[in-house]
């Protein structure tokens, strides 16, 4: 094993743990979805192309600098088409050290209708940890285009709904945790769909969204969106325009 797959073992350990829970939870289908994880300043691992996640194993996981080239894999392994797109969250979120992107049922549902609902205060757990899913528009997957969709609201969430794709989910946790993270999502998008059949949907009021400020505090969360740029929850769910 190379030295520097000894090294990061267990984080390369840990992105093929969560491809294959990923791949178990029908978030993705065929070889759909990818994950990446920061391992330093200048190296991320990332999930290969052409790989079924269920089926991922540690020595699948390449390596990768943070200018998208290749530092270590196997032979037959090259890093996902939608590599640009995570190097470029990491490298304008650096407060983000893992990245999930899928295909979960309900959220890719929510992705193919004009709709800003997920970007509203529904839950407390969601506003808490993920901040709204805000929306970014199509681009085709493998092209650069997806990561310059993301530059002007990637501070805003900690998670994006991708139009007409998926959706991208990040952490500051690590791997497990945006995966996580993604199943929240994911229930919160089942929830939603079950409310708009039944009535019209509720929303949290602003001033309890301020007040869940306090609840970060008491728990010590990090609060979703950029840091730099975001100083309460208000901020993110209550803004004007675009």
């Amino acid at each position: 094993m190379e030295a520097i797959r000894r090294r990061y073992a267990d984080a390369i350990e840990a992105l093929a743990t969560a491809a294959r829970r990923l791949g178990e939870l029908g978030f993705v289908a065929s070889h759909g979805g990818n994950l990446s994880q920061r391992l330093s300043e200048n190296l991320v691992c990332i999930t290969p192309t052409k790989v079924v996640k269920r089926l991922m194993r540690p020595e699948d996981i390449v390596i990768v600098s943070t200018d998208g080239t290749t530092v270590s894999a196997l032979d037959d392994r090259r890093p996902t088409g939608e590599t640009p797109m995570h190097l470029m969250i990491l490298r304008l979120r650096p407060d983000l050290d893992a990245i999930v992107h899928a295909h979960p049922p309900v959220l890719t549902g929510f992705s193919l209708v004009d709709s800003d609902l997920l970007e509203k205060p529904l839950l407390p757990e969601p506003v808490l940890e993920l901040g709204p899913i805000v929306s970014v528009p199509y681009a085709e997957p493998v092209s650069r285009e997806p990561a310059r969709q993301f530059e002007s609201r990637i501070h805003l969430s900690n998670a994006w709904l991708m139009k007409n794709h998926g959706v991208t989910i990040g952490s500051s946790e690590g791997i497990g945790r945006a995966l996580e993270f993604l199943e929240m999502a994911e229930a919160m998008a089942r929830s939603v769909s079950i409310a708009v059949a039944l009535g019209t949907v509720t929303t949290i009021p602003r001033e309890e969204v301020l007040n869940m400020e306090r609840t970060l505090e008491v728990r010590s969360m990090p609060r979703p969106g950029d840091p730099r740029r975001v100083s309460d929850l208000t901020e993110l769910f209550f803004r004007e325009g675009p």
